[in-house]
């Protein structure tokens, strides 16, 4: 499983950001914790572990009572060696590993849990500029100007670096909102999407 500071955005994770409407720079914790799926690495082992627990109790398995040769390569990780979980519990098993492995801190997504997070409802413009928000990742001039698409990173309102946590709390020509509303998708949320969905 990859470590928790691991960004680089992999191919099985573009269904992830097709969903949300992030972008590429947002880490793959909030990412899943935005999508309400769990990592598939972790989706994986717990099929392993089910498929574990069926091998060992269900007489109709191809593998009941099988008597497993010597592992020849290190390398090779079958699901003989994974932990029995039984089926009814797999959820609960995907969660709890998947909040041992999630340890950021961000009050604006909900924790892990397998659905999408509130706002859901709302128009894909709406939907995807509110994700941003809350992962703070966005097109803002700090980003742009990061990415060379901008010459300076100031915001119209005068501040010299116009980041996302500048557009949500401080700009004085902007509609504020918290990582609370965020979270809960409130009116001031919504009144800050509004002026914000195609900017950023």
């Amino acid at each position: 499983m990859l470590p928790i500071n691991e960004k680089m955005m992999r191919s099985k994770d573009i269904g992830y950001v097709i969903v949300t409407g992030q972008l590429r720079p947002t880490t793959l914790p909030l990412l899943y914790r935005t999508a309400g799926i769990a990592p598939p690495d972790i989706r994986r082992q717990t099929h392993g572990s089910t498929e574990k627990h069926k091998q060992e109790t269900d007489l109709r398995h191809t593998l009941f009572d099988h008597s497993y040769p010597k592992a020849r390569l290190k390398s090779r990780k079958s699901f003989r060696t994974v932990e029995s979980v039984q089926p009814d519990q797999a959820a609960s098993h995907r969660l709890e590993l998947w909040n041992t492995w999630d340890n950021t801190t961000n009050e604006a997504i909900q924790p892990p849990k397998e659905q999408l997070p509130s706002g859901r409802e709302l128009q894909r413009k709406d939907w995807v500029t509110l994700n941003r928000a809350r992962a703070k990742v966005g097109k803002t001039a700090s980003t742009l100007h990061k990415w060379k698409l901008r010459p300076n990173s100031e915001c119209p309102c005068g501040n010299q670096n116009q980041t996302m946590d500048h557009i949500l709390s401080e700009c004085t020509e902007e509609p504020h909102c918290t990582d609370q509303d965020l979270r809960d998708c409130t009116d001031a949320a919504q009144a800050w999407i509004t002026h914000w969905r195609d900017k950023i």
